[in-house]
């Protein structure tokens, strides 16, 4: 179900934003009046004109170490933003030439490898982070996703064990645990997290179908099916997803369990029209 990937980086930039935004909080930065300008566009949530300010920064001979090094930051994340990996790993490096002790640089680069695919960078970057900040939840939940990715669950689960100790309240934390926890078969444990997760933040499609696909291993249908049909009639937005691929074929199968063939076969064939790869992705996962 690598649809989850998408909604797990959207959660992951969405959080690196937020946390930009105190990293270098108590940096005394952009005192020329000349680059007052490229500190606001600098700041923009328009990646474009971000990108665009941060590099007038650098441009600027007014400029301090420090503004740089804060343009260089920003920038590497509105390149991470805007899909351009590469530039975004080039300002994250820059930051961590200067400032070896930013954990947060070292989480930002880790995770524009990640989302390049090159996992064993990632990791790696992740692992500094935390080396150097340990209570660092986002670098945890980064660096498990990347485990997920790998295929090591058991090390997915141990990172998001992490995960939900320092951020109680992030109900992602409690549905990937709950995810990763029935692709290994703690399916007990996985519906406690699911359960939690809800509670937290009701009627999430994410954690619907984790919830949904751990009662399928159980092989509680009523209840599978129950959690895929709130998911796709709550989640309109999604039709067409990967995400919306992923609930019609588990209330495929859900429905093939019930001997609802007619309503099963319709599932699953439009749900192999959204993903052909559907049907490979639930039988890693031991679901067929």
């Amino acid at each position: 179900m690598n649809w989850k990937i998408a909604a797990i980086v959207i959660v992951g930039i969405s959080l690196l934003i937020c946390i930009s935004a105190a990293v270098y909080v108590g940096l005394e930065i952009f005192h020329s009046l000349p680059i007052a300008q490229a500190r606001t566009d600098c700041n923009s949530n328009n990646f474009d004109v971000s990108i665009r300010g941060c590099s007038a920064i650098l441009q600027s001979s007014s400029a301090t170490d420090a503004d740089r090094t804060y343009a260089h930051f920003q920038r590497g994340l509105s390149y991470e933003r805007k899909g351009d990996m590469d530039h975004a790993i080039q300002d994250d490096s820059e930051v961590i030439k200067v400032s070896p002790k930013e954990a947060m640089a070292y989480n930002n680069r880790g995770f524009a490898y990640q989302r390049k695919g090159d996992l064993d960078h990632a990791i790696a970057d992740y692992d500094h982070a935390i080396q150097l900040v340990p209570e660092l939840g986002i670098a945890w939940f980064n660096r498990g996703v990347a485990y997920n990715l790998k295929g090591d669950y058991t090390s997915a689960i141990e990172d998001f064990n992490r995960v939900v100790k320092l951020e109680p309240k992030n109900p992602m934390a409690w549905n990937n645990r709950c995810y990763y926890r029935a692709i290994v078969g703690q399916l007990d444990d996985a519906l406690a997290d699911c359960n939690k997760s809800l509670q937290l933040q009701p009627g999430v499609g994410a954690t619907l179908d984790s919830r949904a696909f751990t009662y399928l291993k159980m092989k509680k249908y009523d209840l599978a099916l129950a959690d895929y049909d709130a998911a796709i009639k709550g989640n309109e937005g999604h039709a067409g997803s990967g995400a919306h691929a992923a609930w019609l074929y588990g209330r495929g199968l859900a429905r093939r369990a019930k001997h609802d063939l007619t309503g099963s076969e319709s599932d699953i064939a439009a749900a192999k029209r959204i993903d052909p790869g559907i049907v490979e992705q639930f039988r890693k996962y031991g679901v067929s």
